[in-house]
């Protein structure tokens, strides 16, 4: 009786956990919570790596011989400045939950970084502008999730993934995908209850947009995209407003 008990609380334990760990920890109405400053996530967390070494704010791990991963950001600076190298390594990657949460307002991602990790900015209230340089191939799950003051931000042509709500909630106005042959899907939820996203600009290479990933945006949301292209049918299907783009010579 005793074992059977206890494999019925096992299993109750388990789907707790389950249920806990779903969702992006986005607001579940369309209603703009314009005075909202929750820093909340969602239902689990996601540690970072402990550092092999630090360097002034930064802790990084070792990747290998020539590169490294930042993992840890100790200091209090509003606006900062990602390392290229330390100690002659290239630093190759954000880590998971890098920044999450912090105050920052501005951040200088240098050239060399290929992937910013799941979390790495999400919750960053403050931070209002982000040029992710080329070179980034990954930008992972709710990377910039809940970043309310994030109003503009450029992507690579060098970027190959693009994680599930890795922009959801945030304060982006417009926003250009980049022309890539490498980067030719967008992931679920990627821009959802971007409340105040009015105009997405779609390049010819895009391929697969699932119906979600504007979902809960401004309800003014424009598509730009090129006249037989993806973009254009994905428009119609789901009801944006349309802008058609011609193609120049050649394309």
């Amino acid at each position: 009786m005793k074992k059977i008990l206890s494999a019925i609380i096992a299993c109750v334990l388990c789907a707790s956990v389950a249920v806990a760990a779903t969702g992006c920890g986005c607001q579940s109405s369309k209603k703009k919570a314009t005075n909202s400053t929750s820093t909340s996530g969602p239902g689990y967390k996601v540690e970072p790596t402990e550092p092999s070494f630090k360097d002034g704010n930064f802790g990084y791990y070792i990747l290998n011989d020539n590169e490294v991963k930042v993992t840890v950001y100790s200091g209090k600076e509003k606006n900062v400045t990602i390392p290229a190298t330390v100690n002659g390594t290239k630093v190759k990657v954000i880590e998971r939950s890098l920044f999450r949460n912090a105050e920052i307002e501005s951040v200088t991602i240098p050239e060399g970084i290929t992937e910013i990790q799941d979390y790495a900015f999400a919750g960053c209230q403050n931070l209002k502008e982000v040029v992710i340089p080329e070179g980034v191939t990954t930008i992972g799950d709710n990377a910039f999730w809940n970043c309310k003051s994030l109003e503009k931000v450029t992507l690579p042509s060098s970027l190959k993934k693009l994680g599930v709500y890795a922009f959801s909630a945030t304060g982006l106005k417009s926003v250009t995908i980049p022309e890539s042959k490498s980067f030719t899907s967008l992931s679920e939820f990627a821009f959802f209850q971007s409340f105040d996203l009015a105009e997405v600009v779609l390049p010819l290479t895009m391929t697969n947009i699932p119906d979600n990933a504007f979902k809960e945006c401004s309800d003014n949301l424009t598509i730009k995209a090129y006249t037989g292209s993806y973009g254009v049918s994905f428009a119609k299907k789901n009801g944006y407003k349309l802008e058609e783009m011609q193609r120049a010579k050649g394309q």
